[in-house]
């Protein structure tokens, strides 16, 4: 059960501007290598800023192999706040809040919820029949808007 970082993790750039009715996105891609990605592991896509309210998840994947059946998006607090058990096979694209995968008790729980501290938006790899091929393909991209600049929003 490794940890796997895309490179805006890395990077850990995370607009945090506050500006009312500016909605930030921030995205990332994230090439597998070596057949390193097996079940439970976790790639963290996207580093999301404390004071985020996150809006929409966009998750799309490429090609990945026949039985990766059980993926998550969400957090470290939470692994499938956003969609769950996804089978992430074929090419394919899945969104939150819209997509038919999404943890409904979890979603409802976390609609426009407020990040506490500094965070990443993640995928885990939950089930999957072996490792993941190398130069398979996963790509996020993360909607939100930073909190405390309306009054009229918490």
């Amino acid at each position: 059960m490794a940890t796997h970082k895309s490179d805006a993790v890395v990077a850990g750039i995370m607009p945090d501007f506050a500006q009312a009715g500016v909605v930030l996105c921030r995205s990332s891609q994230f090439v597998t290598a070596d057949d390193e990605i097996v079940s439970g592991d976790t790639i963290q896509m996207v580093p999301i800023p404390k004071n985020a309210k996150v809006l929409k998840v966009d998750v799309y994947y490429s090609a990945l192999p026949a039985g990766v059946t059980g993926c998550d998006v969400g957090y470290g607090g939470d692994p499938d706040a956003y969609l769950s058990t996804v089978p992430m096979t074929g090419d394919n694209m899945q969104s939150y809040p819209a997509s038919t995968y999404r943890n409904k008790a979890a979603a409802v729980s976390r609609f426009l919820e407020t990040f506490t501290a500094d965070d990443t938006i993640d995928i885990l790899i939950s089930k999957a029949p072996t490792k993941i091929p190398t130069s398979q393909a996963l790509y996020m991209a993360v909607w939100y808007k930073m909190v405390g600049v309306l009054s009229d929003e918490e």
